[in-house]
């Protein structure tokens, strides 16, 4: 019976001395690389607020062979228009750097920003300038310079007298009665994309000529009906 104090009392001190144990093992720092690259991208960027919902302007990484973004981030802007945004994890498929906008799907839709890219050990920093990430700019750039400009104002003459050319299509656009409209629609009536002419004259073959085929991608033919039914925001 006379042990049973000592036994009590080299058990406390065990306690003790494991309580003192914050379980950390003190050596050498370990500091594990993550896998992939890393990039950062600063500049001033506008028009965030213009998009449709459904729509995200990102910086992402793209491989050669696709349209989908394998890595994004999405990007914010501060009061003054300036950006600031780091990717990280990087896939070593990815050969080309964008700030663009996407769809719900990933897939690019507009780019604003574009440079090639080769993962490394250090941080790829990037100085991007002055964006202009608008709605309306995509469109300009995707839909109009692409497939529209030819007729509509990139020579000395404007089909319809209708110029589409940078610049010029919003005001030639917008809240604009279409001549060749027998219901008097505006080209573009802000709100509501099936009242405007530019919808049925790019969906349905209702001029003399037919439009309906210089624009085949239901994704950009979307954009601009996002864009109108958004409130036609320049």
């Amino acid at each position: 019976m006379r042990f049973f104090p000592i036994v009590g009392i080299g058990l406390l001190l065990l306690l003790l001395l494991s309580s003192c144990d914050d379980g950390r093992i003190y050596g050498d720092e370990v500091v594990v690389d993550r896998e992939g690259g890393s990039a950062t991208v600063t500049g001033h960027i506008e028009g965030l607020e213009s998009w449709a919902s459904g729509y995200s302007i990102v910086f992402a990484g793209f491989s050669e062979d696709s349209e989908y973004a394998k890595t994004a981030k999405g990007i914010s802007a501060g009061a003054d228009g300036s950006m600031h945004v780091s990717l990280s994890g990087i896939p070593v498929e990815v050969t080309r750097l964008e700030i663009c906008a996407i769809n719900r799907l990933r897939r690019r839709v507009a780019t604003f920003y574009s440079t090639s890219f080769t993962s490394g050990a250090d941080t790829v920093r990037l100085e991007a300038g002055e964006v202009d990430a608008s709605m309306f700019g995509a469109i300009q750039a995707e839909v109009f310079d692409r497939s529209c400009t030819a007729c509509h104002g990139g020579s000395t003459e404007a089909a319809g007298g209708l110029f589409l050319t940078e610049g010029h299509s919003y005001d030639a656009l917008v809240n604009v009665e279409a001549d060749l409209s027998p219901e008097g629609l505006m080209l573009v009536e802000p709100g509501v994309a099936e009242a405007s002419f530019l919808h049925q004259v790019l969906r349905e073959d209702v001029v003399r000529y037919d439009h309906t085929q210089i624009i085949t991608s239901s994704m950009l033919l979307d954009l601009v009906d996002n864009w109108i039914n958004n409130g036609a925001i320049e």
